[in-house]
């Protein structure tokens, strides 16, 4: 045999086995494939209108006949009771600041008081006071961006004994008489200093309410004794005009139980409203959480008219104080479930025995909605049911009444933590997997 027909045959050999090798792989990829997956995860999806709305309150100016230094002597949307002092007018700055800080650390000394003696009482969970903390330091560096230093360093005041508070929910044993002790001999310092200084006029609340140390001049642009007469040509854009703010005016106090926020709307819009059973409002600058409302009134000429939506609620707080208006999201429904990507959505043909009235069985089959997992190193098949369409996800729903109508027992409806496959070539029920990609 020569050297040309050994090369010949060598060559053959090896495209051979390349051949066989390629067929193997082909094989193996068909039936042992590799796939990407995301964990199930729990989450809330809710039904929206979002449109401007103008809030509401029944408010009273509060007025300083005088000349001086204005200090304060309570928070932004905090409670004041009538007749009771809200501002001092001081003759220097010096004067007044020393009377703002004597308040803050009257405030300062009377919490530390209220947590040692409630230490054995205190009711809130760590993750509530966690929420309240982060609200404060958003506020106080919200202050502090605005030029507003009293008021960052009241919400600092609030964040310390938040944080104090926390420890000893979760069982830290804290002693504050040594802190007491040096914060009453400050405030003794203070009140001798302030005899020193001269008060020139102390500012009342004029009424009980919210008290807000400043004006807007929208106060009573509408009554709230005749919100149903708010029209949509009352809400146009140029229509509301605030008026001119006195110079003597030093803030406002904010009466009534109830705020209202008022809503221009469709007539499509006002009757998804109407029909609602519950609303909420989503309002990111006052609260991470969503408000409770009511429906007051809804204010159209006729049923297929443009409309005002009166909400009412009473979640109250310094931010919820001062807002006048904005783009809020009116809440019709809230959905929770499991959120799925719309291109991890198939369509299976399930089988199920069924049994009659007489004891005689036979198969039922349907079409049912599901998405592919990964379920050790198979793939699997879990129903979803629907509640929910967004613009590239579905909400699967996990209420107990809801997961009683998948199809098939056996192979289930979707759960929290399931790792559905969004990735994956010729998927079927019982094929073998890699690992993920």
């Amino acid at each position: 045999m020569d050297k040309t027909t050994v090369i010949k045959r060598v060559i053959m050999t090896l495209l051979t086995l390349l051949v066989v090798a390629y067929v193997i792989s082909v094989i193996c990829r068909a039936s042992f494939t590799q796939v990407r997956t995301v964990i199930a995860k729990e989450t809330m999806a809710y039904n929206t209108i979002t449109c401007d709305c103008f809030v509401i309150h029944e408010e009273t100016l509060v007025t300083a006949d005088g000349s001086g230094v204005i200090s304060y002597m309570v928070e932004d949307g905090e409670k004041v009771s009538v007749n009771e002092p809200v501002a001092g007018l001081f003759d220097s700055v010096a004067s007044a600041g020393t009377r703002q800080e004597s308040e803050r650390l009257k405030k300062q000394l009377a919490a530390l008081k209220q947590l040692q003696t409630n230490a054995e009482t205190l009711t809130k969970t760590p993750s509530e006071l966690d929420k309240m903390v982060s609200s404060y330091l958003i506020r106080a560096n919200a202050a502090r961006r605005s030029g507003d230093l009293t008021a960052a360093n009241l919400l600092s005041d609030d964040v310390l004994y938040t944080i104090n508070e926390r420890q000893l929910v979760t069982g830290k044993s804290l002693n504050y008489q040594a802190k007491i002790s040096e914060l009453e001999l400050k405030l003794r310092q203070l009140e001798t200093e302030m005899t020193k200084g001269k008060k020139n006029q102390e500012i009342k609340a004029p009424s009980t309410g919210y008290f807000v140390s400043h004006a807007d001049g929208y106060e009573n642009t509408f009554s709230v004794d005749a919100l149903d007469k708010i029209m949509p040509e009352n809400m146009a854009e140029g229509a509301i005009k605030p008026q001119q703010v006195s110079d003597k005016v030093i803030g406002k106090t904010i009466s009534g139980v109830y705020w209202y926020a008022a809503c221009p709307v469709t007539a499509e819009e006002a009757l998804k409203i109407k029909n609602a059973g519950s609303l909420k409002l989503d309002i990111p600058v006052v609260s991470g959480d969503k408000l409770k409302v009511e429906l007051y009134s809804i204010n159209q000429k006729t049923k297929s008219s443009d409309a005002v939506v009166i909400l009412r609620g009473t979640f109250m707080n310094a931010e919820m104080a001062a807002l006048r208006q904005g783009r809020f999201s009116i809440i019709l429904r809230t959905y929770h479930g499991i959120q799925v990507p719309k291109t991890a959505v198939h369509e299976q043909e399930l089988s199920r025995e069924v049994e009659d009235s007489s004891g005689q069985t036979s198969e039922e089959t349907k079409v049912c909605t599901g998405v592919f997992i990964k379920y050790g190193n198979e793939v699997a098949f879990r129903e979803i049911l629907p509640i929910f369409s967004g613009e590239d996800y579905v909400i699967s729903s996990l209420d107990a009444d809801d997961l009683q109508k998948v199809f098939d027992d056996e192979v289930g409806a979707l759960q929290v933590y399931d790792e559905i496959i969004v990735e994956g070539a010729n998927l079927y029920a019982g094929k073998i997997i890699g690992r993920n990609v």
